[in-house]
């Protein structure tokens, strides 16, 4: 195929600009990013439930507090009652003293129920922030180790980009600035491809069959012609 070098350096600035787009995706989707993302979600929701349990478990530890001061007023009333019950001679002073007693007893027992009741739930929460504790660090070594990964995985990325930028550079010195100009400007607005081969009277970007009366123009061109299909540039395979 003889081409000239200017039609040559357009043609593989091409391909470099398809790869070079190709690698940009591969950045964006790549699997070890996603999986960070995820992950990332994840330890945010078992931080946020740890949030809530520690709440909860601070909201009980309060209310055993009560409980436990009661049980312990209760207790000094009772003392208080037994006292004035063996210092009195009288039986219906003892009597009264008694029933207060048997009551002041009922209404601990029912404190001491509700304080192991709450304790029980605050072990409950114990175990549950716990196990979340654990899933969460497990979440944030594998965040740690798809990190790593997706470092490494870009800087293979960044290196083959950087190498096809440096390419392009040296082919573009090459071309026309008014030609590169109007390659990019088709290439924005044709899919990323600006310039395509002339073969056989067919536009290798559209896959268009040239007419009859334009195919002169084209393979005649003194310049980068112009597919009447699609407005690519063309590089005549002469």
């Amino acid at each position: 195929m003889g081409l000239k070098k200017e039609e040559r350096n357009l043609l593989e600035i091409q391909e470099i600009d398809i790869k070079l787009s190709q690698l940009t995706e591969k950045a964006e989707k790549a699997p070890h990013r996603q999986k960070v993302v995820l992950t990332r979600a994840k330890i945010a929701e078992g931080q946020k439930r740890m949030e809530l349990i520690e709440a909860a478990r601070a909201d009980l530890d309060s209310k055993i507090a009560v409980l436990e001061q009661d049980v312990d007023d209760f207790n000094r009333h009772m003392k208080s009652h037994q006292k004035l019950m063996q210092e009195s001679s009288d039986h219906r002073e003892v009597q009264n003293f008694s029933m207060e007693l048997e009551s002041l007893m009922k209404q601990k027992e029912k404190r001491e129920n509700e304080g192991m009741t709450l304790m029980e739930r605050r072990a409950e929460f114990g175990e549950a922030l716990k196990d979340t504790a654990e899933k969460t660090s497990q979440l944030k070594n594998i965040e740690a180790q798809e990190v790593a990964a997706y470092k490494q995985y870009f800087e293979e990325l960044k290196q083959s980009h950087d190498e096809l930028t440096v390419r392009r550079a040296d082919l573009a010195s090459g071309i026309k600035p008014e030609t590169l100009a109007r390659y990019e400007s088709i290439r924005d607005a044709k899919n990323g491809i600006g310039v395509a081969l002339y073969q056989n009277g067919k536009c290798g970007g559209c896959q268009v069959l040239v007419p009859d009366a334009q195919r002169a123009d084209i393979e005649f061109a003194t310049g980068f012609a112009t597919c009447p299909s699609c407005k690519r540039l063309l590089v005549v395979d002469k």
